[in-house]
């Protein structure tokens, strides 16, 4: 056992710092150990003590309206339900979250990267996703009327159902993005890449006067993404 000794002030201290504070080596490991975080403050509080690094979190139905938490890394969190509307979370690292069901109208999510990310259902209307990484997403069944989605990588990703009515798409990627069902109300597609894609009436397609080679799908040339857009400003105009 350390002997101690008793200085002025009454506090005890080990003999061996000759009454200076023990060092921060001194004290039991479990003491420096960080607690889990449980609630919303404890993450912004953390975040603003400079922590960025918050992956396989889970906060589900959290209200975090309004946060501010570009660079953050959220990498296979949980945080199904959460209400996140307005919040800034340009730049971060969100690959492989699950956000299904959460609400992020007005959502800051530019240039994040949300590489297989889980938003079934999710409400995304009015976000911003410039230059998004997408790959791979689930964004099955999503609310993203009037979103930005400008030159946004969404190779891979499945919007089957979606809703993306008035959503701009100009320089998206969307080379093997499943559309199935999706509401396209408006949007213009001259300038977004496709190839593979599978169209909201089930067409495949492939590229410019080529064929698919599933029997079963028939390709859709430029001249059939016009049509599209056509329609889509015929129903804007009534």
């Amino acid at each position: 056992m350390i002997a101690a000794v008793r200085i002025k002030d009454g506090c005890v201290l080990p003999r061996t710092h000759c009454g200076y504070p023990p060092r921060i080596t001194d004290i039991p490991f479990k003491a420096a150990v960080k607690s889990p975080i449980r609630h919303p403050q404890q993450l912004l509080d953390a975040y603003q003590a400079g922590q960025e690094n918050f992956s396989d979190l889970i906060l589900k139905a959290v209200d975090l309206r309004g946060v501010y938490l570009p660079f953050i890394n959220l990498e296979s969190a949980n945080l199904e339900h959460a209400d996140l509307r307005h919040a800034i979370l340009t730049g971060a690292t969100l690959m492989r979250i699950r956000l299904q069901s959460a609400q992020l109208d007005k959502a800051n999510l530019i240039a994040a990267d949300l590489i297989r990310a889980n938003l079934h259902q999710a409400c995304l209307r009015d976000a911003l996703l410039s230059s998004a990484n997408l790959c791979g997403a689930d964004l099955s069944e999503a609310n993203l009327q009037r979103a930005t989605l400008a030159g946004a990588n969404l190779n891979g990703a499945n919007l089957r159902g979606a809703d993306l009515t008035g959503a701009n798409l100009s320089g998206a990627s969307l080379f093997g993005t499943n559309l199935t069902g999706a509401n396209l109300q408006n949007v213009p597609l001259e300038a977004a890449k496709m190839s593979y894609t599978i169209m909201p009436d089930g067409y495949c397609l492939v590229g410019e006067n080529e064929i698919d080679d599933d029997p079963n799908k028939a390709s859709v040339s430029i001249a059939n993404i016009s049509a599209y857009s056509r329609l889509a400003k015929h129903l804007r105009n009534n």
